[in-house]
Parts: structure tokens; sequence; C-alpha cells
């Protein structure tokens, strides 16, 4: 068993190339995984950043459209509010009910019908005329007492 160089160098020369080799195509693996992984961190950022400008782009939207709301909120409460609103209100709702009496009781509609012409007439005459100078030269009393009429009671107490 001697020692015999030359198959030592041989063997040692055929391990250095094996480990060379498997060093090589490690070298080449890891250069592709890198290269993937920086592909996959390029693919990544471009998705956080697609994806946050859609979300910034949703809170602004809905930024927008709370203060729209708000607008509209604030909008419609000061219509609701404005001067002549509620009588408005109030005459839709006579005048729905005047509807039902209509219908309901057999007497009311000619009643109705010579008060609402009697009123008409009353405000054509106060539109055009001297009710209307009488009215703005007195425009804190009432129609009637105004006028100085004789007929001390009013079209409703007639109708009834």
């Amino acid at each position: 068993m001697e020692f015999d160089i030359r198959i030592f160098g041989a063997g040692l020369g055929v391990g250095m190339l094996i480990a060379l080799s498997v060093w090589v195509n490690k070298w080449r693996s890891g250069a592709a995984s890198r290269k993937q992984m920086e592909e996959l961190k390029q693919h990544l950022q471009t998705q956080m950043s697609i994806t946050a400008k859609g979300y910034e782009e949703l809170q602004q939207e809905l930024k927008r459209l709370k203060q729209e709301n708000e607008n509209l909120r604030v909008t419609v409460s000061t219509l609701s509010n404005k001067p002549g609103r509620a009588e408005l209100k109030t005459l839709q709702i006579w005048d729905k009910a005047l509807r039902l009496m209509i219908v309901n009781s057999p007497g009311f509609a000619p009643a109705w019908e010579v008060a609402l012409n009697e009123a008409s007439k009353d405000m054509q005459d106060t539109e055009t005329g001297v009710k209307a100078l009488v009215r703005k030269v007195f425009p804190m009393l009432p129609q009637e007492l105004s006028l100085g009429s004789g007929d001390e009671t009013s079209s409703i107490d007639r109708v009834s």
C-alpha cells in the first residue's frame, strides 16, 4: 500500500472538477432564483401600487360623496324650512280633506262651490280695483274691515 501521488492527484482533480461543476450549477440556479425573485418583487410592487392607487381613488370618491350627501342634506333642510313650505303643506292637507268631504258629504259640495266662487271673485276684485288700493294703504287691516262693507258676516258664516 504505497501512497501514489498520481492517483491522489487524479482523484483530487476529478473531485475538484465535480465540486466546481456542482458549484457552477448552484451559482446558475441561484442567479436564476435571484432573477425570478426580483421579477416577483417587481410584480408585487406593481400590484401594491395599483391597489394603493385604487384605494386612494375610492377614498377620494367616498369623501366626495360624503360631502355631496351633506350638501344635499343641508339643501333639503333649507328648502323645507323656506317660508311658505309649512303653508303649502297645510294647503295640501286641506285640499285632501276638502276632496274627502266632497266625496263623503252629500250637502257639502254645493255649499263649497258657492264659497269657492265667492272667494275667487273677491280675490279678483282685490287684485284689481279699489280693494287693492285700500289694501296697499292699510296693509295690516283684514279685508272685510278695510272695505267697510255693511255685511259683518264672513263668507264662511254665510255658507254654514
